[in-house]
């Protein structure tokens, strides 16, 4: 094992979607490519917001992708808790530390002062930061204050000076200390802030590597100093170009980002979903596209990740699913599809025997078509049930004209009397019949094929008729030959 010990710190205020999930991939990759550890801390101090069920999402996606946690929540660590509520007993010692130290101090500036400095500002308060007016209190103007039972909070000391660091994505980055505020580190009530817990937290866990998206990356230079304050050293950083939508705004849950769940529930492979998060802002030659998971862990580096922000387009994700869908054995895709089929209604229980032989040539028959498992199923369907819902435009389209019941009547009495009901013997049969019937085979298989699916689009219809089965199939054109006949006789 390598020292590099990586954190995604998720807060359990909503599910887990594109974005969030590609900065755990990351650095999940991160870890896995130096032999390191991946650790999962859940940020849960919103008690209101967190929910157990927001949880139990982000840890069921974390397992679907593939993004196996080495610390963290049900697998445990040398350095918990792993939950942010399970941690406060920390923060207030090394905060006291910080005022006894003179690196941080308190600040008794009610909400209302601050706001009327800041409107007195020569530019309307853009630029304004705390002007520090607490920080040279006397003792006995700091005792008339506590006298007052004046609430206060605790500011970070921002020494004189830059802060350059070495970013694993955007390179060298600097900062004059006269562009940062004394940001406040506990609020009036004592809790911690943000930019504190997280230094702490990810100095008491041997943080090596903190990769997160760029938007995070002016907190970047406060956190180097709170760390170095507290007599820590910093971990080195790595910010992730954000992931723009369709409308070239950023990503979001607001605008139209799915949640990682809701793309399994559609029928998206977690490879497929892994390989293409992988992309948004990281190659590795500008040719390759289809990475497995250890491809991607052979052949990660962060210096292989673009600055510049990644587009997402949903429909090169669903081209990518649909690559992956037929990349996978028959056997494979059958297991994958098994429980859209039962939240369908169309199996029950586990399938063996002749009844998965037959579900896997159902699958490898329209899989070629489909983009998504639930693909998979809408288009197996018709297989699996004899309720089949017939498309009104098709009904209209073939089954009114005069000859569809000619062609029904026609082909019930050969495929009845069939020898065998194998896909070569159908073909000839078929294609015999609309040789006496002086039709081309595709207008003699366009009302058959209506008649036995529902609808104008199939797979071969030689296999399918196979598989139905000839009860099947001659029930199915005894059904359609009445609605033919109550669609030409006007009965609606």
């Amino acid at each position: 094992m390598s020292d590099t010990r990586v954190r995604f710190a998720p807060s359990p205020t909503g599910f887990l979607h594109l974005g969030g999930a590609r900065t755990a991939l990351f650095n999940w990759l991160l870890a896995r490519s130096q032999d390191g550890r991946y650790i999962l801390r859940i940020e849960d101090t919103d008690r209101e917001r967190s929910t157990e069920g927001f949880l139990q999402a982000i840890l069921e996606d974390h397992r679907w992708l593939g993004l196996v946690w080495d610390e963290g929540p049900e697998v445990g660590g040398d350095v918990g808790p792993y939950f942010q509520s399970e941690r406060t007993g920390t923060y207030a010692p090394l905060l006291q530390r910080m005022l006894d130290e003179g690196s941080a101090y308190r600040c008794y500036c009610t909400t209302q002062e601050l706001e009327s400095r800041r409107s007195a500002a020569p530019d309307g308060g853009r630029e304004w930061r705390y002007d520090r007016r607490c920080l040279d209190l006397t003792d006995s103007e700091r005792e008339a204050l506590e006298a007052e039972r004046r609430p206060s909070v605790v500011r970070f000391r921002v020494p004189d000076g830059r802060t350059r660091f070495e970013d694993m994505v955007l390179g060298p980055v600097e900062v004059d200390h006269d562009e940062l505020d004394d940001l406040v580190l506990a609020r009036s009530d004592g809790t911690p802030t943000y930019n504190f817990v997280v230094v702490v937290d990810d100095l008491s866990m041997g943080v090596t590597h903190v990769v997160r998206g760029s938007d995070h990356t002016s907190n970047t230079p406060k956190q180097i100093l709170i760390a170095k304050a507290l007599g820590g050293t910093p971990p080195t950083f790595g910010h992730l170009p954000l992931v723009l939508g369709p409308d070239k705004q950023v990503l979001s849950k607001r605008r139209g980002a799915l949640a990682i769940g809701e793309y399994r529930r559609q029928g998206y492979l977690p490879e497929a979903l892994v390989n293409y998060m992988a992309l948004l802002g990281w190659s590795y030659d500008g040719e390759q596209e289809f990475f497995t998971l250890d491809e991607l862990v052979e052949r990660f580096d962060l210096s292989r990740v673009s600055g510049k922000a990644a587009a997402f387009d949903p429909e090169k994700l669903l081209w990518m699913n649909a690559q992956w869908v037929k990349r996978l054995p028959v056997a494979e895709r059958t297991t994958r599809m098994l429980p859209f089929l039962r939240d369908a209604g169309l199996i029950d229980g586990e399938p063996t025997g002749a009844v998965r032989e037959r579900l896997e040539a159902i699958v490898e028959l329209v899989d070629d078509r489909a983009k998504t498992l639930a693909d998979i199923v809408a288009q197996a369907g018709f297989f699996l049930t004899d309720d089949i819902t017939y498309d009104e435009k098709a009904v209209s389209k073939v089954l009114t004209k005069p000859i569809a019941i000619t062609i029904i009547d026609g082909l019930y009495a050969r495929l009845a009397d069939a020898q065998d009901f194998e896909p070569g013997t159908l073909e000839a049969l078929i294609r015999g019949f609309a040789e006496e019937q002086e039709l081309g085979v595709g207008k003699v298989v366009q009302p058959v094929r209506v008649a036995v699916t529902g609808g104008t689009a199939s797979p071969g219809m030689f296999e399918t008729l196979s598989l139905l089965g000839r009860k099947a199939v001659l029930r199915r054109l005894t059904r359609a030959r009445e609605i033919a006949q109550q669609q030409q006789d006007g009965i609606s």
